[in-house]
């Protein structure tokens, strides 16, 4: 994995105000104040999460004209992971064989199944906004992949669409999967440890010592999101839905599947996220 960072000479950057928030990822005590004056120091990321801040999904009919009135109106949290996205989706002008637009729309739609999945959970403690975060993230390591080894990937590609498993593939290539990318990413843009945690452990979510939420709800999210998007029934994807991993987070099935659907059925605001 060293020497796939080290073909990569320039590791995408994130915005600073990005790297601000996450430096005070679990600081409370934040200000408003504090908060709006970091998003301010980048225009263009400023402007993009007041589209989002008007769009169906978040502002819910409310008129939200400032950085001020987004924080206000839609809480901390909320902005916190907006400008999150949006400095992850800015790092990554291209995405060579990749489509980028169907790559981040898949992300973000697992980042609202996450956010939703513990919103519904019954375990204490855990962040729904966080869910989201690592939600967004959780293909990144794919990006670097591609950008280090485009003439492998786009043969996994293929082998993944005809139904082979990805990190399968990943790991007898190369040794290492786009999980482990991800997290190595994360460590080196010094994100919390609780993201790296999630995208590590994304696809054996029982595995993390201690148990992660986070790491469980991408897990969930990611099925959900690949049952709906290939049209499977209720009743499929309800009969296969990984009990062992829903029983620690105590989510009522029925309920998370419909209000699921739901939210899939809503525009994606991904033309907001990419603009």
């Amino acid at each position: 994995m060293d020497q796939l960072f080290e073909k990569i000479h320039q590791l995408p950057n994130v915005p600073e105000v990005v790297m601000e928030l996450l430096e005070n990822f679990n600081n409370r005590n934040i200000s408003v104040d504090e908060v709006s004056s970091s998003i301010k120091k980048d225009p263009n990321l400023s402007l993009k999460v007041l589209r989002m801040a008007n769009s169906a999904r978040y502002g819910a009919g409310r008129n939200v004209a400032s950085i001020d009135d987004a924080v206000m109106l839609l809480g901390f949290d909320c902005v916190k992971t907006l400008v999150i996205a949006s400095g992850v989706t800015c790092a990554f002008k291209e995405l060579p064989g990749l489509d980028r637009r169907e790559f981040w729309r898949e992300s973000f739609m697992v980042a609202n199944i996450a956010k939703t999945i513990l919103r519904n959970s019954k375990l204490k403690g855990s962040l729904p906004e966080t869910a989201f975060t690592c939600g967004i993230l959780h293909n990144i390591g794919l990006t670097l992949m591609h950008i280090g080894e485009p003439e492998k990937m786009l043969r996994i590609d293929k082998l993944v669409e005809q139904g082979a498993i990805r990190s399968e593939l990943e790991q007898n290539q190369f040794g290492y999967d786009y999980t482990q990318v991800g997290a190595e990413l994360a460590r080196r843009w010094r994100f919390p440890e609780t993201i790296r945690t999630a995208l590590e452990y994304q696809n054996a979510p029982l595995s993390a010592e201690p148990f992660s939420p986070y790491a469980a709800s991408v897990h969930l999210a990611s099925y959900l999101y690949r049952c709906i998007a290939n049209g499977k029934t209720e009743e499929e994807a309800l009969s296969q839905f990984p009990a062992d991993v829903r029983k620690p987070l105590s989510l009522d099935l029925l309920t998370l599947y419909e209000e699921i659907v739901e939210l899939m059925r809503h525009d994606d605001d991904i033309d907001a996220i990419l603009a």
